[in-house]
């Protein structure tokens, strides 16, 4: 490592560029934190890392990246080479090695040999995510990116629909209705269903307001007649939450699993329920138990009714669907935070030759000291923070499997849907064909989100595994493979019902053939893969930072949670915002630095909020004003039939006299 960074003691070094950690890093350089954030590999991200096609395909192939070389230091003085081996006595070093990486099932083209030339030669214009993932409009992140000022560094498209896969012949693809126009248009529900789910969503949005952001909604309509605004509902709903959650409402069921609330309170059929569970508060595990057994972890009333807000709050805040993808992958999210950190002062060394951390038992309380290098040298800090892949290492083994993910990634020659780019697709768990133990997330991506080139379409398919498939590499293939069939089939049913002719053809002309679901991939590549989730609250979006048992008091570890249950096997739900990891940073941030705001607004956010205010005091007081002058004219209003004229004489130099009849009456 180079001698100018080992001469420094930092306040935080991290390892790893995941998403927690970059948040975490702008946070601390940010409250002015002498920051070194280091990653072992040549790219930034971590496990959320987006990548062009062959480097892709050089990390499938889980390729080593060589260590960055630098000058060696000079020897150091016989004395202090005498104190440092000393030193050296007491302390122990740990390896530091991630355990991130795939376990590659497949990857194949299916095109001709010029046509595979081509697509690596359009390496760059692919940008592959490891972790897919989508922002919704109402996260937190969004709200510290324009706050923050690290939205400038960003770009994002809006996904144009959500839909769920239902079992059945043919196109069996459905919009999931949102929105009231989408709700009432939806040729996916009756009119009873359209109704409940309307009640359903009216309710969410009072709730959310009132239980989760703590509003009063009748002094919130009220704010917003006063300036003028459309009101949202009727104030006469004012207290509907209230009375709702009372005795005779939802009160007993919060801690109970969401799916009694929506079958027993609020009545909703077995396909809202599903619709509502899996497309809107974007649950994983299966209403019941099923085969799973122990592993699945139901959603509370409470999580439910916050994750389903959440989703609600984010349609039409900058688009009509919830989601929004960053261009160029999910990646450049944490480079934005790594710029912001680096603005501040933070220091970056990607391939850093980090050998492990060094440890002083001196104390009686294992103590990180800093990090070893390749040649000897000794990153010095006051607190480590790595990835969750770098736990394994840290702690003794346990038998409890990680949780672990199955994900396809297929570059297909059509969409999945017609005259649409950009979309998400869910199909709820134990999908009686498919078999799959939980829901599979769909995201379809196309040229316009720059992330393949022109005339393709990325897909990328998630699940999780049960811990009894992680060694099952065939039943991990044979549900890929469904899931892919049934996507594809599906969409060639649409595509061939909307060009079907309506007159029959010619007895003697020939049938074209039907088109087989594989000649849709151009390639595909399927894996399995860790999935690292810091789990916390929906309802309150907070959760402390809990250390692992056994790590050293100023070792910090993101995306892990310590379970407060007996041992168990795991598997983390789905997640496809970005929450976790930011209610994750900021738990470590208010650790380390209690009682600094964490990624205060820029000074530009500062100057707009204070322009957004004058505004709307600007429009209260002119509301005002038109509301006293209509009060003063009505007051002063006389009937001029019953004024009496008055005549007023006047003289002027000359000695003329003037007269002027006044019907206007006294004041």
């Amino acid at each position: 490592m180079d001698a100018e960074l080992l001469a420094v003691e930092y306040d935080a070094v991290i390892v790893g560029t995941g998403m927690a950690e970059a948040i975490l890093a702008g946070a601390l350089a940010r409250a002015g934190k002498k920051v070194l954030h280091v990653d072992q590999n040549d790219y930034y991200g971590s496990n959320y890392a987006s990548f062009p096609l062959e480097q892709f395909l050089r990390w499938t192939r889980n390729e080593p990246i060589a260590a960055q070389t630098f000058e060696s230091p000079a020897p150091a003085p016989a004395p202090a080479a005498a104190a440092a081996s000393d030193e050296a006595a007491r302390r122990r070093v740990v390896p530091l090695q991630s355990s991130f990486r795939c376990e590659l099932l497949e990857q194949a083209f299916n095109v001709p040999e010029d046509e595979q030339q081509s697509l690596l030669r359009q390496s760059s214009h692919f940008s592959i995510d490891v972790n897919p993932r989508l922002v919704l409009s109402s996260e937190e992140i969004v709200q510290i990116l324009i706050t923050s000022g690290v939205g400038r560094y960003l770009e994002f498209a809006a996904m144009e629909g959500t839909y769920v896969h239902l079992a059945g012949d043919g196109d069996t693809v459905w919009q999931v209705p949102c929105s009231k126009k989408d709700v009432f248009s939806s040729k996916l529900l009756g009119m009873v269903e359209k109704r409940m789910l309307m009640k359903f969503l009216q309710f969410v949005a009072d709730y959310g307001e009132t239980e989760i952001l703590g509003e009063d909604v009748k002094s919130k309509n009220e704010r917003e007649l006063a300036l003028g605004r459309a009101l949202k509902r009727p104030q006469n709903k004012a207290n509907q939450v209230d009375e709702t959650l009372g005795a005779s409402g939802i009160e007993h069921f919060l801690d109970r699993p969401f799916q009694e609330l929506l079958q027993q309170h609020f009545k909703l059929s077995a396909k809202l329920q599903q619709v509502v569970l899996y497309c809107v508060a974007l649950a994983s595990f299966p209403m019941g138990t099923g085969a799973s057994g122990e592993e699945a972890q139901q959603l509370s009333a409470r999580e439910g009714l916050a994750a389903v807000y959440r989703y609600v709050a984010s349609i039409g805040r900058f688009t009509g669907n919830a989601f929004l993808v960053p261009l160029y992958g999910v990646s450049e999210i944490t480079q934005s935070f790594c710029r912001l950190c680096a603005v501040y002062g933070g220091i970056y060394v990607l391939r850093a030759p980090i050998e492990g951390l060094v440890i002083d038992d001196e104390s009686g309380r294992a103590t990180v000291v800093g990090l070893r290098c390749q040649d000897g040298g000794i990153v010095k800090a006051q607190h480590v923070i790595v990835n969750a892949s770098y736990l394994a290492g840290l702690q003794a083994p346990s038998n409890i499997p990680a949780s672990r993910v199955l994900r396809g990634v297929l570059l297909l020659q059509t969409s999945l849907r017609a005259a649409m780019n950009r979309f998400m697709v869910v199909i709820p768990p134990q999908d009686a064909e498919l078999e799959n133990p939980f829901a599979v997330h769909v995201i379809q991506l196309d040229h316009g989100a720059y992330v393949c080139p022109k005339d393709y379409f990325l897909v990328q398919i998630t699940t999780p595994l049960p811990s009894q498939w992680h060694e099952d590499t065939q039943r991990q293939q044979q549900l890929m493979d469904a899931i892919a069939r049934r996507l594809i089939e599906s969409a060639l049913a649409e595509a061939n019902a909307s060009t079907r002719a309506p007159a029959a053809t010619d007895e003697g002309s020939p049938t074209p053939p039907a088109a087989c679901w594989r000649d849709v991939i151009a390639w595909k590549a399927v894996y399995t893969m860790e999935h690292q989730l810091f789990h916390y609250s929906h309802a309150t979006k907070q959760a402390p930072y809990i250390s692992p048992p056994g790590l050293p008091s100023n070792l910090w570890v993101c995306e892990t949670t310590v379970e407060s249950q007996a041992p168990r096997s795991v598997v983390h739900p789905l997640e496809l915002p970005l929450e976790s990891a930011c209610v994750n940073a900021r738990a470590i941030f208010e650790a380390l630095c209690p009682g600094e705001a964490f990624l205060p607004k820029s000074a530009s956010a500062e100057q707009a909020e204070r322009e957004e205010l004058e505004d709307e005091q600007d429009a209260v007081l002119k509301a005002a004003k038109q509301l006293a002058e209509k009060a003063d004219i009505s007051s002063t209003a006389i009937d001029t039939d019953h004024v009496t004229p008055v005549t007023t004489t006047t003289e002027d130099e000359t000695g003329n006299q003037e007269h002027t009849v006044d019907n206007t009456p006294p004041v």
